[in-house]
C-alpha cells in the first residue's frame, strides 16, 4: 500500500498541465490552458485545463475531474497504476505503508497482473539478447545488421526469444508467473497434447507500449527465411492490448510531435526505429493495418498536421487510400511523401545522412488530395469510365474535409486535373455531403460533415434532456449545498460583524468562522451525509492550510469518493475569474464574465437565511403530515398546530430578511 504521506508528495507535485499535456496538445488561454477534449468526437479545443486548482472540465461532454482521475479515465490506469506513473513523472521515491500479504497479491485485479507478466517478459527478452550467447549470435547480430545501435535498443527495449520449446514460459512460471497469464497474453501457447511452448521462440521482439509507457504487448519477427511460417507474430487482443487503439511508438514520439507539430506515419517497427535514430523523432507506426477511429483520435489529441509516407508499391498505396480519408474527416490536414522505388523508410533511412533524409521529406511532400488525384489519374489513364470513377473516388475525399476554403481549392486544383467544370464538381461535392449527413442520420449517428459545431451542441441538447428526467430537486439539500460552497470558495475572506460609526471602529470576523458559530448557536447540523464531510473536513484543515486555492485542491484530490466527486462536479464549473484588485478588500468581489459587483457579507446573510428557511419548511411540512396522519388526540392536535403556526412566523420573518417572496 502507498503511503499517505507519498501520496501527499506526489498530489503536491503534479501540475495538471504537465499530466494532460502528455496526452493533449494544450494552447495558454488567459491564467489557463485548452485543447481537443480526447473523451468525445470534436475537433475544437472544448477541454480547459486549469493549473490553479489542478483540473480539467470539458464543457461539451461534461468530462472533468484531477490528475489522477485523467490517468485512469484516459489511459485506463488503475489508481495505483495512476500514483505510480506521477511519482515516476516528478522524480518521488515511493513509500510503502507495509508489504503486501500473500492474499493480497493474489486479489490484485487481472489488469495488474498482465501489466507485471508483460513487464517480467520485456525484461526477460532484453537480458536475453544482451547477455546469453544464443541471443547475441542471432538477436543481436540482427539488429546490428540493421544498423541499430546499442542506445537505440535500449530505448526500444529490444529483445530476443531463445529457440527452445519452452525456455521463456519455464523461467515465468519458476517466478511465480500464472500459466493462464501467459496464455492470455500469448506469451504462451499449449499444444494439442496439452505441452506449454513459447509462442515467441526464435525471435527478435519489439516490445509494444501504450501512451505512458507500460509494455501492453510483442511483436515477434522470425530470422529463419520460411515461407510457411508468418514473418511476424504480434499479441492476440487482450485487456490490456487493444490494436486498434494503439500506435507504435507513440510513447515515445509524443515530445517531439508536439515540438514539430507535425507527425510521421509509417508501416512496421523498424521503419519507426531507423527513423528515429535518423533525427526523425516525431514518427509512429500503424503496425501494417489500415488506421482505425481510435488510432486517428490518438493522433489528432496531439496534432493536426501528419504525413504519411509510402514506398514505391504501387498496390500498398492504393490499398490505404481509404484509410486517410477518416484523418480528413476528422479535421487533419494530410501530406504525403513518396520515397523511390524499392525504398521503404527503413532501407531509405540508413542509405542517406540525417540531412539528406530531413531534406527529401521536405522537397517531396506534397498535398494528399493532389497526390491521390495525381496517382489515380495515372492508373485511369485515357478510359472514360475509369476516370469518372476516379474523380468521383477524389471527391468523396475533398468532401470529409471540413474547411470551406481548403476545399474550394481541392475543387479547383481536381477540376484542373481532369479538366472538368467546377461548378460540376462543386454540386457533386454537396450532393455527397448532403447525401453522408442524411445516411448517418438514418443511422442514428452524429453528422459531423461539414458541421463542425452541430455535434456539441447535440450532446448539450441531450445533457439538458437528462436533467429534465431528473427528480425535483431537493431545496433543503441546495440550500446546504450552497453554504458549503460559500465555504470552500469565499470561506478565508472577512465580512463585517460589527460597526460602530460614533468610535469608527469596525469589527471583522472570517466567513467561515462567522458561519460556523452561526449554525452551532441554532443548533443547525447539516443532514446531506457529503456535505456534512465535507464541512467538518473544512474545519479541520481551513486554519492549517490558510489558502483557498489549497483548501479547494485538498477536496479536488481527495482519496474519499464522495467528497471528491462533490468538489469536481462543484469546483469545476468557475469559467470566470476574481478580480485581484477585489480581492484585495477582501469583502468584495467581481466576476469578469458580466462585471456585477457582489457584497461577500449580504451573500453570507442570503445564504444562512435561505438554509433556515429551508429547516423550517421542512419542519413545518413534517408537522403538517403528522396532524394529517391521525393518530394524535385533540389536545396533541392543537399542540401541533399551534407549533405550525409559531414556524410559519418565523417563515415569514426569515423571507422578510431575504427581501423576497419564498415559496417551495
Amino acid at each position: 500500500m502507498i503511503s499517505k504521506k507519498t501520496i501527499d508528495e506526489i498530489m503536491f507535485a503534479t501540475k495538471i498541465e504537465d499530466v494532460v499535456g502528455d496526452f493533449v496538445t494544450l494552447k495558454r488561454q488567459g491564467q489557463g490552458f485548452v485543447g481537443v477534449c480526447p473523451f468525445h468526437n470534436d475537433k475544437n479545443p472544448s477541454m480547459h485545463v486549469t493549473p490553479r486548482l489542478g483540473i480539467y472540465k470539458c464543457f461539451v461532454c461534461d468530462a472533468k475531474g484531477n490528475a489522477i482521475h485523467f490517468l485512469m479515465e484516459h489511459a485506463k490506469m488503475t489508481y495505483p497504476e495512476a500514483l505510480e506513473y506521477l511519482a515516476k513523472k516528478y522524480s518521488i521515491t515511493i513509500e510503502y505503508d507495509r508489504e503486501e500479504t500473500e492474499e493480497e497479491k493474489n486479489l490484485r485485479s487481472e489488469k495488474e497482473s498482465l501489466f507485471l507478466v508483460n513487464e517480467f517478459a520485456e525484461k526477460y527478452f532484453m537480458d536475453q539478447l544482451r547477455n546469453s550467447e544464443e541471443g547475441k549470435m542471432l538477436g543481436l547480430s540482427y539488429f546490428k545488421e540493421r544498423g541499430f545501435k546499442d542506445a537505440t535498443m535500449d530505448k526500444f527495449h529490444l529483445g530476443y526469444c531463445p529457440g527452445g520449446w519452452d525456455s521463456f514460459t519455464k523461467e515465468a512460471l519458476k517466478q511465480g508467473y500464472k500459466e493462464e497469464f501467459l496464455l492470455k497474453l500469448g506469451l504462451t501457447k499449449k499444444s494439442e497434447s496439452g505441452k506449454l511452448y513459447d509462442f515467441y521462440r526464435g525471435r527478435v521482439i519489439f516490445p509494444i507500449h501504450n501512451t505512458v509507457g507500460k509494455t501492453i504487448g510483442f511483436g515477434g519477427r522470425i530470422l529463419k527465411k520460411d515461407d510457411k511460417i508468418a514473418k511476424y507474430f504480434n499479441s492476440p487482443e487482450n485487456e490490456i492490448y487493444h490494436k486498434s487503439d494503439t500506435l507504435y511508438d507513440l510513447y515515445l514520439a509524443k515530445k517531439a510531435i508536439r515540438q514539430k507539430d507535425n507527425i510521421y506515419l509509417v508501416e512496421g517497427y523498424t521503419d519507426v526505429i531507423s527513423m528515429f535514430e535518423s533525427g526523425v523523432e516525431n514518427v509512429i507506426a500503424s503496425s501494417g493495418t489500415s488506421l482505425t477511429d481510435g488510432q486517428v483520435k490518438m493522433i489528432f489529441a496531439l496534432t493536426r498536421n501528419i504525413t504519411v509516407l509510402y514506398d514505391g508499391d504501387a498496390a500498398g498505396i492504393k490499398a490505404s487510400l481509404r484509410g486517410i480519408d477518416m484523418l480528413l474527416e476528422k479535421g487533419m490536414n494530410v501530406r504525403v511523401c513518396l520515397l523511390p522505388d524499392g525504398e521503404d523508410p527503413d532501407s531509405f533511412a540508413k542509405k542517406h545522412r540525417d540531412s539528406e533524409l530531413q531534406d527529401y521529406l521536405t522537397n517531396n511532400t506534397t498535398d494528399f488530395i493532389l497526390f491521390k488525384a495525381q496517382i489515380l489519374s495515372e492508373e485511369a489513364g485515357k478510359d472514360p469510365i475509369k476516370r469518372a470513377n476516379v474523380v468521383n473516388s477524389i471527391l468523396e475525399s475533398i468532401a470529409k474535409v471540413q474547411e470551406p476554403i481548403t476545399q474550394s481549392f481541392y475543387i479547383k486544383e481536381c477540376a484542373r486535373i481532369f479538366e472538368l467544370p467546377e461548378n460540376t464538381l462543386g454540386s457533386k461535392i454537396r450532393s455527397i455531403i448532403w447525401k453522408t449527413n442524411t445516411d448517418k442520420k438514418k443511422a442514428g449517428q452524429d453528422s459531423n460533415v461539414q458541421m463542425p459545431v452541430l455535434q456539441d451542441v447535440q450532446i448539450q441538447e441531450q445533457r439538458k434532456a437528462e436533467q429534465q428526467l431528473r427528480p425535483q430537486t431537493n431545496l433543503l439539500y441546495e440550500a446546504e449545498k450552497d453554504l458549503v460552497l460559500l465555504l470552500l470558495k469565499y470561506g478565508l475572506y472577512e465580512i463585517t460583524t460589527d460597526r460602530n460609526v460614533e468610535e469608527g471602529i469596525v469589527t471583522k470576523q472570517r466567513i467561515d468562522q462567522y458561519i460556523v458559530n452561526d449554525l452551532y448557536n441554532d443548533g443547525i447540523v447539516l443532514q446531506d451525509n457529503t456535505l456534512r464531510k465535507v464541512y467538518e473536513h473544512y474545519g479541520r484543515i481551513a486554519e492549517i492550510l490558510n489558502d483557498k486555492d489549497e483548501i479547494q485542491r485538498t477536496f479536488l484530490f481527495s482519496e474519499d469518493k464522495d467528497e471528491y466527486q462533490f468538489a469536481i462536479d462543484n469546483l469545476s464549473n468557475e469559467t470566470y475569474q476574481y478580480s485581484p484588485q477585489w480581492e484585495k478588500k477582501l469583502d468584495m468581489l467581481t466576476r469578469f464574465a458580466d462585471n456585477n459587483i457582489h457584497n461577500l457579507q449580504q451573500v453570507v446573510a442570503d445564504t444562512l437565511l435561505a438554509l433556515k428557511l429551508r429547516i423550517v419548511e421542512q419542519q413545518i411540512a413534517f408537522l403538517t403530515n403528522e396532524m394529517k396522519s391521525g393518530n394524535y388526540n385533540e389536545e396533541e392536535t392543537i399542540g401541533l398546530i399551534t407549533h405550525i403556526n409559531q414556524l410559519n412566523k418565523c417563515r415569514k420573518t426569515i423571507a422578510e430578511g431575504l427581501n423576497r417572496v419564498i415559496s417551495k
